[in-house]
This record gives structure tokens, sequence and C-alpha cells, in this order.
């Protein structure tokens, strides 16, 4: 069962997300900022010309329709790329997510970039939410500090590639991880993990030999309070020259 009343883990101020789309109508990106807010009102969703200062911003990628089935606006992609790196030069939270084929993308791209499946946009933005706001999460606080994003300052300023994954068997948290792990040939550089208990979790990583993995947050609940697993798994992506 969800938590009674999601708002009484933050402060008083509620965290807010901006998402920002790619290869999206603007009507479109506002009505998914209506349609999450009402499935997970405890954060505070925007859309539109202005972001909200403060917010985490998500930069919705649709490769697909950017590019065009037959590759011949390639140019369009350069859109969300710079849109990151703009992000990153004023000391904004930002995490990109791509609907498509990841791999079309410019290869010179700075920040974490998330693949997704060709699922619906407000089930995997929730899940990413979920896997992100581990990073937030602290022993005493819970997610009292959420509202200012400063836990993702470490995740946002790598430059990664990311897959995420959720399941409801909490229990099978190892083979969830296993799934994740088996999408790159390189090593973990990150994991986000929410309702998981953090034995559970670096037990894992022993296990699997990859308990040197830079960046490890675990949340024992989950930031709706629901009995699932969320997480968010990076793997290291080269730094490009002119990002220096």
């Amino acid at each position: 069962m969800p938590h009674e009343n999601p708002q009484s883990i933050f402060t008083q101020t509620k965290p807010a997300i901006y998402l920002e789309g790619w290869g999206m109508r603007a009507e479109e990106v506002e009505a998914l900022a209506r349609t999450l807010q009402g499935l997970l009102p405890s954060l505070d969703w925007h859309a539109g010309d202005t972001p909200v200062p403060g917010a985490l911003t998500l930069v919705l990628v649709d490769e697909g329709a950017l590019a065009g089935d037959a590759r011949g606006a390639i140019w369009n992609t350069f859109g969300p790329v710079e849109a990151m790196r703009r992000a990153r030069q004023a000391g904004v939270a930002a995490v990109a997510v791509c609907r498509g084929r990841i791999s079309r993308l410019p290869p010179e791209r700075v920040g974490l970039w998330v693949t997704t499946a060709s699922g619906d946009w407000a089930q995997n933005l929730q899940a990413l939410v979920r896997a992100l706001a581990a990073l937030e999460w602290e022993p005493r606080r819970g997610y009292k500090e959420v509202a200012a994003w400063r836990g993702l300052r470490a995740l946002t300023q790598a430059n990664l590639l990311a897959v995420m994954t959720s399941n409801e068997d909490a229990g099978d948290f190892a083979g969830l991880v296993r799934q994740a792990f088996s999408a790159s040939m390189a090593p973990p550089a990150a994991l986000s993990v929410a309702g998981a208990s953090r034995a559970v979790v670096e037990r894992t990583l022993v296990e699997a030999g990859m308990q040197e993995t830079e960046i490890v947050a675990v949340a024992p609940m989950t930031l709706d309070g629901i009995m699932r697993v969320d997480a968010l798994v990076g793997f290291p992506w080269p730094q490009p020259a002119y990002s220096a």
C-alpha cells in the first residue's frame, strides 16, 4: 500500500520536476506533466517555456521523432545534446531520458543519459524519479531534503549511460540488478536503488565483483511507499573533448 500521506515525507516545499521535450509537441509535454501530477502528487511536475528554479530537469528525447524514419534529419538530435551541455554549464540538475535508439544520438554527450523501453512515458518517468530519489535519502531524515535535489549532483555531473529497472518482487533484488548489469560489458559506475536494504545491495555488489562502484545510493523505502524495487544503473561514458 502507498504511504498514507506522501507529502508528509518531505519538507513543506514539494520537490519540483521540469519536463523539457525534444521530438514532442509542447502540448504533449504539458499533458504528460499533468498526468504525472495525478500519478505521483508528492512531487510538483511542470512543463512550459520557463523552468522552475531549483527543479530537477528531465530532458525527454524521442529519437525517432527527431531524426525521422529515414534518419534524414539527424541534425535535430543535436538539440537535446546541447540542452544537456547548457544545463551543466548553468549548474542545473538535469537528466536526459531517451526513447528510441540512444546509439543514434551524437556520441559526444555530457551528463546522465537514460535509455528507456518503448513503453509509456508516464510509467517510465515514475520509475526513474523513484530510483533517482534514493540519492536524496538520509537514514534519520528519510526523504525530507529531496526538495533541494542536492544528492543528485554527483550523478548529474558524471558522464553516464544508464538503464533503469523496476520490480514489485523486492526479494529478487539480486536478479533485478544482474539483469541491468547485463546491458553493458563495462562495470557500472553508479547504482541508485529504492526499496531495498543496504545490506542486500552491498552483498549483491560483492557477489557480482562490483563493490568498487563509485556512486551507490540506497533507500529502504520507495518515494511513494509502495513495496517494490526501483533501480538505476549507470555505466561510464567517455568525456567529450569540448566539455573540458
